[in-house]
């Protein structure tokens, strides 16, 4: 059951990135920001955090290729930054005491760390021509509230979930 449960969830969160941006789009209210959601992200930093490293970065190559074919023209940066991330991710957690508030903190700092690079890269192709200061108030600020606010909401679900597949 396990090992349909965990792909269909990080499917549906995979959907509702799109779903909830139709809703929630800031443009729709005067607002000049842009918030992207990562859920499928934040499920695969919470996967790197209480499963195997390879857990993360498997899922993080399927759900990044996902991403780099469905919402972007250049193929293989959303795929490479989430499996790097991922990885990093899951390392870290290794060191770290794993409690709500470190998770909370990684999550953070794995989708801060999937932007940066996304942003890197494209800018280093030059597809990406935002000054970093605009990137950073933006983009950066806004996406990170949005998912921290999802990586609390869906924390303690997932998590035991992700306890009883390990145990």
């Amino acid at each position: 059951m396990s090992r349909i449960l965990l792909p269909f969830i990080t499917y549906i969160a995979f959907v509702l990135e799109s779903t909830v941006m139709q809703v929630l789009a800031p443009e729709h209210y005067g607002w000049d920001f842009l918030m992207v959601p990562h859920f499928a992200m934040v499920l695969i930093i919470l996967m790197s955090c209480y499963l195997k490293p390879s857990y993360g970065i498997v899922y993080g190559l399927i759900f990044g290729l996902l991403s780099d074919l469905i919402y972007t023209d250049l193929i293989g940066v959303y795929m490479f930054s989430t499996a790097l991330v991922a990885y990093f991710i899951a390392v870290l957690s290794r060191y770290l005491f794993s409690n709500f508030f470190v998770t909370i903190l990684l999550s953070i700092l794995g989708v801060a760390g999937l932007e940066f690079l996304v942003y890197g890269l494209n800018s280093l192709i030059g597809i990406a021509d935002v000054k970093m200061a605009d990137f950073f108030y933006d983009r950066l600020l806004p996406t990170l509230i949005l998912n921290a606010v999802f990586t609390i909401i869906v924390y303690f679900p997932f998590a035991k979930l992700l306890r009883k597949i390990e145990g």
